[in-house]
């Protein structure tokens, strides 16, 4: 088994989380039938449910802001595979069929060896460990009012970002509707509060490890660009969580994750997707018109540089190795953004992964 350490690459370019769609729910019989694994049985069964249960105690509100603080654009990049989370070659886990790529789990197919163990997707991700650092603002305010998905939510959402990327060009993400229900994993009435997210907890995309959510959301919203609204009833997601990034900025996998665990995060995930109602999640581009590659070249030649001056030996070998998978994938990624852009099917980078850190937290009953 590769260790945790000896993995150069863990980055994501896609959606962190698919959560909910307002969908017409099937029926959970059916889905289970289907082979569906993870939670899409409970999900689509509660989904109907004209008036889902209250949190128990009460609504739970909370507030987050950042005002002109430092943040963390993530660039696209493969992932590397968590043997905790994805298995072995051998024994193969995580490969939830209920969502595209990379919204829930990851492909057989999508999956990079190295003798008997996993390395890293086939494709780029937005969970890489390459960043540029930024400054934005965010507000956000939760009211966690209904416990369980249902087909009407009492939960509420108040969320504004505003932050550049990395081109210099201002963005801004507002969501103010929460997706009542999920269709592959519980949306848990669009606010959830204080439950254990992605990794292997069926909640959200398992390239993200396990994580404490302290708060966050599911929601549809709008994305402006310079100022002129770009992309409509979008898919949203943030969440507030304890740490997931170690040394060198490497998102960790399961056995790493909360150190140090006072640490919190506000993450704000937009996938290129849009629910609409009986269609489930339909593909939307961003219309960013970013092209992220210059940046991502730039770290994977300081990374190289890093391997160099490393001595001979096994590790330096499976670097190597890694490295090289890794320039195939964004080579790849790369002819593959660009043509889609020539042809008018995307408009550069096809997602938004942004990190708030410098955060003022308030809960209250």
């Amino acid at each position: 088994m590769i260790a945790r350490r000896d993995l150069l690459v863990g980055a994501l370019l896609g959606a962190a989380s698919l959560a909910a769609a307002a969908v017409c729910p099937a029926d959970a019989h059916a889905a289970a039938s289907a082979g569906f694994v993870g939670l899409t049985p409970y999900t689509q069964a509660h989904a109907a449910r004209e008036n889902p249960p209250g949190l128990l105690g009460g609504p739970l509100t909370v507030e987050v802001s950042q005002t002109n603080g430092s943040t963390r654009f993530l660039l696209p990049g493969p992932r590397a595979l968590d043997p905790a989370v994805f298995g072995t070659p051998e024994q193969p886990a995580g490969f939830d069929a209920t969502a595209p790529f990379p919204l829930m789990g990851v492909p057989l197919d999508l999956r990079l060896a190295d003798g008997g163990a996993y390395t890293i997707t086939a494709r780029a991700t937005p969970y890489s460990n390459w960043r540029e650092v930024g400054v934005g603002s965010v507000h956000m305010k939760l009211v966690d009012a209904t416990a369980i998905d249902g087909k009407r939510t009492k939960d509420r959402i108040d969320f504004e970002a505003e932050f550049k990327l990395p081109d210099g060009v201002s963005y801004k993400v507002v969501c103010k509707k929460p997706l009542p229900h999920g269709m592959a994993f519980p949306s848990f009435g669009g606010v959830a509060t204080n439950v254990l997210v992605h990794g292997n907890s069926g909640v959200g995309t398992r390239l993200m490890p396990t994580e404490y959510m302290y708060a966050g959301f599911w929601g549809i919203g709008d994305i402006y660009r310079d100022g002129k609204l770009v992309n409509s009833n979008h898919l949203i997601h943030a969440m507030l969580t304890e740490a997931v990034r170690g040394d060198g900025y490497a998102l960790d996998f399961d056995g790493d994750v909360g150190n140090p665990p006072t640490t919190r995060t506000l993450h704000l995930m937009v996938p290129p997707f849009k629910p609409v109602p009986g269609k489930g999640l339909v593909p939307d581009p961003l219309k960013t018109s970013f092209m992220p590659f210059p940046f991502v070249k730039k770290h994977m030649m300081a990374t190289m540089e890093k391997v160099k001056g490393m001595p001979d030996g096994p590790g330096k070998k499976h670097r190597m190795a890694m490295l090289t998978q890794t320039k195939t994938v964004m080579e790849h990624t790369k002819k593959h953004v660009m043509e889609a852009t020539k042809a008018g099917k995307m408009y550069g980078m096809p997602f938004i992964h942004i990190m708030f850190g410098n955060l003022d937290i308030k809960a209250s009953r």
